[in-house]
């Protein structure tokens, strides 16, 4: 590659990560401290969020959502195994989340059951069952109730972070933004320049999903 085609390769690689990337669950109250280590409550956490944005809501709505599920501590497994269907309904309405709320309830106490009954409370044990491999853990991420592909790809967007056996990895979506914005789908090479830190390969997935969501594609190809 000539040395500026590099060079630009390199900026566009930077400004997506830090530009528009964020780490994960940023968008919730939860502690950064939490959210950088690979806690029973970090994981739970991201799957609740791969669920709500499994369905086809607004982006705002499926951050407010996650948010709010946090902040009433529903990452937190005995805090969402002792919740009963009705108060997790109401939940879902006080944040403002309406279309699918009984569907959500219902998926989240099912979530609940999941976790506790096959990875003992801990989805970590989950990674530890798939033995660090991508394509298992993504098979039994979608054993859960209303987790579909798209929803294992967002969770695979965010839990590389904490679980870099899972790294490098992009969404399909933010992977064609990707090629869209001329860095190609060279996920390695990607990672390389990252210097291969999961935590960043993370924020870039994330600040690809944002570019993509919010149409800003034509910011960085104007670089």
């Amino acid at each position: 590659m000539p040395e500026y085609r590099q060079q630009n390769f390199d900026d566009e690689i930077e400004m997506v990560t830090h530009a528009y990337g964020s780490l994960p669950l940023s968008h919730t109250p939860m502690d950064e401290a939490l959210r950088t280590k690979p806690t029973p409550d970090t994981v739970l956490a991201m799957v609740i969020d791969a669920l709500v944005k499994s369905r086809p809501i607004s982006h705002e709505l499926s951050q407010s959502t996650v948010a709010g599920l946090v902040e009433y501590d529903y990452h937190n497994i005995d805090k969402l195994s002792g919740t009963s269907w009705e108060e997790r309904t109401d939940l879902l309405r006080q944040v403002g989340y309406n279309r699918y709320r009984e569907q959500c309830a219902t998926n989240l106490g099912n979530l609940s059951d999941f976790v506790l009954v096959k990875y003992d409370g801990d989805l970590n044990n989950l990674l530890e069952a798939a033995h660090d491999d991508r394509e298992q853990v993504r098979a039994r991420i979608k054993e859960i109730k209303g987790v579909g592909d798209l929803g294992v790809e967002l969770f695979l967007d965010n839990v590389q972070s904490v679980w870099p056996s899972m790294a490098p990895f992009v969404d399909s979506r933010s992977l064609h933004t990707a090629e869209e914005i001329g860095l190609g789908n060279d996920v390695e090479a990607i990672y390389d320049h990252l210097q291969k830190d999961p935590m960043r390969m993370s924020m870039f997935a994330n600040g690809l999903s944002e570019i993509r969501l919010e149409h800003k594609q034509h910011e960085i190809e104007e670089m």
